[in-house]
């Protein structure tokens, strides 16, 4: 089964427009104006005192990595219970959106990228975290993270920023190793960080020698590929290039390549074969975006050491990276805020990628010992920091625009019918034209 990775963005529109547009930010002002006196010290967190006990709905997705720091949080801040709902990806963003189309939501939500500017158009249902002191830390976040969650007049902010995924190639040393292919982390690196052409030209060796797949499915090596240019779906206008974009084509053309080498698993990303894959070497590599390190670790524990990170083709890119906003309906801003404030610093965002490698997104702390010197163990002791460091320095922001996800969900799924046999690259790139098109009105 193929999975849908992205449903949500196909209903926002009409979801979000039951809670009104009007010119004034109505949801903002449910939130009170405030200049958050009531911080402990610099990390945010309210003092305890006398504060009334207040309980923070938390609803995020899998695999955020935030549990520990929950707890230490509760720990430090006894008068407050944060409840904290994970569900899958789509499941939260589906859960979310209907909410605040009824008017509703938790305290505190994450966004994800794909979604950040479908939300930031629909500023009036969440609070403006500038009403709440977001001036005063906007600057120790990178600009266009910020930028980002901005509303279209540039009046409000509806979230601060976690982490953000600039990419890397994750690969089973061990098997490239069996096949006779290079396997140290730099010999991997120099054979295919020039071209995504020099990268399916490893992958076919690989395959020929050992007989497995080398990649996962094809909606991956989209992402890879397609991500590593600010122009694909829309230009820095807002305007729709998707059918004329150099980098669509260029995407395009690279996997339509790959399926024609016949060197991928076929296998549905976010399944349970997909992920048993990471452990019994259904495939040898991983578009790995820093917040996948995370993941592959959770679901192949027995494979640490033979899992090794290399350098990305063409280097540069960013896939995913999520915010975490205040939606308007809430009733505890102030706390929700002083927590998020305090959860995305710079000691917690350290924090956050040392234990589930959500690389930060306050750049001040890409050069620092703590990023600098990092090495994974799971990953054979791959220098990740430096890796994912030098990436981010290289990232230009993408312009999303609305129905960012809806349009890549149409040509993953095109893709999916060239490799099925169903229909010829030509066809599929015109009938996903055709279909974007149609979600686009």
């Amino acid at each position: 089964m193929r999975i849908k990775w992205f449903a949500a963005p196909l209903a926002l529109a009409l979801l979000l427009g039951a809670c009104g547009s009007g010119d004034d930010n109505d949801g903002a002002d449910a939130s009170p104006d405030t200049d958050t006196e009531g911080a402990d010290g610099d990390d945010g967190a309210a003092a305890d005192g006398d504060a009334d006990p207040v309980t923070l709905s938390m609803w995020v997705f899998n695999g955020m990595g935030f549990d520990d720091m929950v707890a230490r949080y509760q720990e430090e801040n006894s008068h407050v219970t944060i409840e904290m709902q994970q569900t899958e990806y789509s499941d939260h963003h589906d859960a979310m959106i209907n909410a605040l189309a009824a008017g509703g939501g938790p305290d505190i939500a994450a966004i994800e990228v794909g979604f950040i500017n479908d939300m930031a158009e629909q500023a009036q249902v969440w609070t403006n975290l500038y009403d709440l002191g977001a001036r005063d830390v906007e600057d120790r976040y990178l600009d266009w993270k910020i930028e980002q969650a901005r509303s279209v007049d540039g009046e409000a902010l509806i979230g601060l920023p976690t982490d953000i995924g600039g990419m890397a190639i994750a690969y089973r040393h061990d098997l490239f190793e069996e096949a006779g292919m290079p396997f140290e982390r730099d010999e991997v690196s120099a054979a295919w960080v020039d071209s995504w052409e020099d990268y399916l030209a490893f992958g076919e060796e690989y395959t020929a020698n050992s007989g497995r797949a080398f990649y996962d499915n094809e909606e991956l090596l989209w992402n890879a590929v397609v991500n590593q240019s600010p122009d694909t779906f829309y230009d820095d206008q807002g305007n729709p290039i998707f059918d004329e974009s150099e980098q669509v084509q260029y995407a395009w053309d690279v996997v339509n390549q790959a399926i024609d080498a016949d060197i991928g698993a076929d296998i549905a990303a976010w399944s349970e074969e997909w992920n048993a894959g990471m452990s019994n070497g259904d495939f040898a590599v991983l578009t790995a975006p820093a917040w996948m390190m995370g993941y592959i670790q959770d679901n192949a524990p027995d494979q640490a050491g033979n899992w090794d990170i290399a350098e990305v083709p063409e280097a540069g890119g960013n896939w995913g990276g999520s915010h975490l906003g205040i939606p308007a309906a809430s009733e505890n801003a102030e706390e929700a805020y002083a927590f998020i404030e305090w959860l995305l610093n710079e000691e917690q965002q350290l924090e956050a990628f040392r234990e589930n490698g959500n690389f930060p997104s306050i750049p001040t702390l890409f050069d620092t010992p703590e990023i600098q010197e990092f090495a994974n163990p799971y990953f054979n002791d791959a220098p990740v920091g430096p890796i994912y460091a030098d990436n981010a320095e290289r990232v230009i922001a993408q312009n999303t625009g609305p129905n960012f996800n809806s349009i890549s969900t149409e040509f993953q799924d095109a893709l999916g019918r060239v490799n099925d046999g169903v229909e010829s690259p030509d066809e599929a790139w015109n009938s996903a034209i055709t279909e974007i098109n149609n979600i686009l009105g």
